[in-house]
């Protein structure tokens, strides 16, 4: 298989994966291939066979996507890598003349996506061909922002004739890239041929003036901050820009505010019998109700759950259920910890106060907590205390259903614990390092 077909083929894998809280591992336990082997084919450096691609399918539960775009590259692309009549022509379809500006970037959607109905009616009504519009998705990790963004932008490809620009603006791993890089990809796919401007305005700039009298829509996925995105918006009316983060982008003041909660019962209880099977689910509705409570309601917790079943098939879901709710932190460790490694950069990019505060506050029991108490459990002042819980707000950590009242997620209360937890162990390790070595210090100096 062309190299070209095994890059294109491993972003969409490595793309699904992440998207559903699958880690490496533990894709590797389930498909029984090995790590490096699928860590190859995601990178492009070995070909993807299409008995992988059907296990992946399988236990992703992608519904035969990656099996219908394996064969898809392998007619549409191979051919063309492989055969000198095309060596100096760009990639697309064949017979058709190489088309520069009408980029089409959007990833593959998610095949089982539920729900969302009335996110997805407030998306309907944005499309506006006499202003840019640019709307901001936020919520915790986990909800599917990214997925609802991508699921709604192929369904109004209509809207926007002259394609659409896709950028991840930061990955799983923190790494965060800067408006700069975003603008050089874009530029490429707009003029692939053309030199770069060396700065950021001019690089903008550029990017506005391609953009200008074209009905483009351009997603931004995991945007870390208002800075990030400002200079990647078109001023071209008719363009949309739908912008993912787990942060409150309030800075991006003309951006309408689109917050993701987590899913409904029977929303969540239709994503688990997709990934599960109704064979199994429709025996167990009881369990299927107990197992979606267990899991927050959260997409990627139930994402988690469900494909644990669905790769132990001789499971009963109230097996898993009663599991789930005698240990409260075994969904964390499921899917080879996809959870704490989808919250951690939230965490990690808080304040010393914030992040003080969210190791004490988010595990105390109770479905609300005010500013008051919260302020008596910190030890601190009023002011000071609801600016670390604003921040927590801001960092899609904490809700805020009335003014100064919170609230924080299950899962969320279980993560915080694990960080108490790992802080004294570290603490106590410490202490007993010293007492171990305090008969070698001398008395007195």
């Amino acid at each position: 298989m062309g190299v070209i077909v095994n890059q294109v083929f491993g972003h969409e894998l490595r793309r699904l994966r992440t998207q559903q809280g699958v880690s490496l591992k533990a894709l590797s336990e389930m498909t029984h291939y090995s790590k490096g082997y699928l860590s190859r084919v995601e990178t492009g450096a070995r070909a993807a066979t299409p008995e992988l691609a059907a296990r992946c399918d399988d236990v992703l539960g992608a519904g035969g996507a990656l099996r219908a775009r394996l064969a898809e590259l392998r007619v549409v692309i191979e051919p063309r890598v492989n055969d000198p009549r095309f060596a100096d022509l760009p990639l697309g379809r064949a017979g058709e003349p190489p088309d520069h500006g009408r980029p089409a970037q959007l990833p593959m959607a998610e095949p089982d996506f539920v729900g969302r109905l009335e996110a997805l009616r407030e998306l309907d009504r944005l499309p506006a061909p006499h202003r840019v519009t640019v709307c901001a998705i936020s919520g915790m990790a986990g909800t599917g922002k990214t997925a609802l963004a991508v699921h709604w932008a192929h369904r109004a490809r209509a809207h926007f004739p002259d394609g659409s620009l896709f950028a991840e603006l930061a990955g799983p791993d923190g790494t965060v890239l800067a408006p700069s890089q975003v603008l050089a990809a874009f530029l490429g796919a707009l003029r692939p041929a053309a030199p770069l401007p060396a700065t950021l305005a001019e690089r903008a700039a550029l990017f506005r003036t391609l953009l200008d009298g074209r009905r483009m829509l351009v997603v931004l996925d995991h945007a870390v901050s208002a800075e990030q995105v400002r200079p990647l918006l078109p001023a071209a009316p008719g363009c949309l820009v739908l912008v993912t983060s787990r942060q409150r982008l309030t800075g991006l003041t003309a951006a309408h505010q689109l917050p993701l909660s987590t899913l409904t019962p029977a929303e969540a209880g239709e994503l688990a019998g997709t990934v599960i099977g109704p064979a199994r689910t429709e025996l167990e509705p009881y369990a299927v109700r107990e197992l979606v409570e267990c899991c927050g309601l959260l997409p990627l917790a139930v994402r988690l759950a469900a494909t644990q079943l669905a790769a132990r098939p001789s499971w009963l879901i109230s097996s898993l259920t009663e599991r789930l709710r005698q240990d409260g932190e075994l969904l964390l460790r499921l899917g080879g910890g996809a959870l704490p490694n989808a919250f951690r950069p939230d965490y990690q990019g808080l304040s010393r106060s914030a992040a003080d505060a969210f190791r004490r506050i988010a595990p105390l029991p109770g479905p609300l907590l005010s500013a008051a108490q919260a302020a008596e459990v910190l030890g601190r002042g009023g002011a000071e205390a609801e600016a670390a819980l604003e921040e927590l707000v801001d960092a899609s950590l904490l809700e805020t259903p009335a003014p100064g009242l919170y609230r924080c997620h299950p899962l969320l209360r279980a993560y915080a614990r694990t960080l108490t937890q790992r802080l004294e162990c570290g603490l106590l390790a410490a202490e007993s390092r010293y007492e171990l070595a305090a008969p070698a210090l001398p008395v007195a100096l």
